[in-house]
């Protein structure tokens, strides 16, 4: 039963609330709905830039649009880590780049789809191009140069996505994928972690996650997408990250055929701070972006 529950909540993640909008740092901005390669409908903000340089930016799970608020975790108390995407968004912001962000499927204010299972990026890369279709359908944004900002299953979401449909993808300039993620490593060393009494428990958790998804650990990664990519890539990771092996997006780095970089965040940090570091501390992020865009 336990071993069930476990699985559930890493596949289905409890909704978070957006605490602020683009409004709350000073940005303008518009509300977007727009549809999944599936037709599932998603929510986004687009805030316009000084420029003609548009930055995709997505999310972990379960994260929305805003960021991870610290309230109403679920079964699973996550993190203690209050994360602001949009204070990554106003650094953009700042820099000239507009910045197109969305909800996922089964987070924030997009529908529910599969049965409200996420596969961290094993049904989300449909999203992704959803929103690379919207944006190239767009008057306004068609002839933007473009660039992605991706966070964990959004940079899981983002390699597949780029790996399964090159075409659509092929005028990307920057990806900036931040702690992108193998489940197969993550949940050993998550439960290792946080839950030491299941630490041993992860071949049972997968074969439920088989039994409720049709999927296991194994097909949530995007590592036999990554040697397709033909943009060029940052890598970052929290160095010290206790819910991962860094073999795992050295592995990454390790695999991509085109222009890389790979960006170790050092010091006592957690997974969570990682995803706040470019709104505290963006010049790694846009030395990369300026440079390749």
């Amino acid at each position: 039963m336990l071993t069930k529950l476990l699985a559930k909540a890493l596949i289905k993640p409890t909704r978070k609330p957006i605490m602020k909008n683009p409004s709350d740092y000073g940005m303008e901005y518009q509300d977007i709905d727009f549809k999944s390669k599936d037709g599932t409908t998603l929510k986004a903000w687009y805030i316009p830039g000084k420029s003609d340089r548009l930055i995709i930016m997505t999310h972990p799970m379960p994260f929305n649009r805003y960021g991870f608020h610290t309230k109403g975790q679920g079964l699973i108390r996550i993190s203690n880590v209050e994360v602001e995407l949009l204070k990554t968004v106003k650094q953009l912001h700042a820099a000239g780049y507009g910045v197109f962000t969305f909800d996922f499927r089964n987070h924030g204010e997009s529908d529910k789809a599969d049965g409200g299972v996420c596969g961290v990026g094993y049904h989300e890369w449909q999203d992704v191009v959803g929103a690379m279709n919207h944006v190239k359908s767009s008057q306004k944004l068609k002839n933007d140069t473009i660039g992605f900002v991706s966070h964990c299953m959004g940079a899981n979401a983002t390699l597949i996505a780029m790996g399964k449909e090159p075409g659509l993808f092929k005028d990307v300039r920057a990806v900036v994928a931040i702690q992108p993620i193998s489940m197969n490593v993550f949940v050993p060393h998550y439960l290792r972690d946080k839950m030491p009494l299941f630490k041993n428990k992860t071949p049972q958790i997968n074969e439920k996650i088989k039994e409720i998804a049709g999927f296991g650990l194994e097909d949530m990664s995007p590592a036999e997408y990554i040697k397709d990519i033909k943009a060029p890539v940052l890598y970052v990771q929290v160095k010290n990250d206790a819910w991962t092996d860094p073999s795992d997006v050295q592995g990454f780095y390790d695999n991509t055929n085109s222009r890389k970089e790979i960006f170790w965040i050092e010091g006592d940090l957690e997974r969570f701070d990682g995803y706040n570091y470019f709104g505290e501390n963006p010049t790694k992020m846009l030395e990369f972006l300026n440079t390749c865009m």
